[in-house]
């Protein structure tokens, strides 16, 4: 591995307003302050990049009284586009895959 491949090449941004669980967010977001020196909306990404490259999809039960918020993101065009062809292999919602990227990162790092 170079010493530049672990970046993302330049490409097409989209913003998109996604919810997310904000047990999810909130961990995040201390993972973005703390660990690494990076954005929230950039461990977004490379949680839905890992969710298309491993296509690990595991339905879970969203706690009882778990909140969920609306953010505005900026995705990757090729991720939201694999993230729709996801939708429709799985029949489920962006939003849905998104948490399950983001939970399925957050369980691995626990590791």
């Amino acid at each position: 591995m170079g010493a530049f491949d672990r970046f993302w090449k330049k490409g097409n941004l989209l913003k998109k307003t996604i919810v997310i669980d904000n047990t999810f967010y909130e961990k995040l977001k201390e993972i973005a302050k703390t660990k690494y020196q990076t954005s929230t909306n950039q461990l977004i990404n490379g949680c839905i990049e890992e969710l298309l490259r491993t296509k690990n999809v595991n339905i879970y039960a969203k706690p009882k009284g778990e909140l969920s918020e609306q953010h505005s993101l900026v995705i990757r065009e090729e991720l939201f586009d694999g993230l729709e062809q996801m939708r429709d292999e799985y029949n489920l919602s962006i939003y849905k895959l998104v948490n399950i990227a983001i939970k399925n990162a957050l369980e691995e790092m626990e590791k």
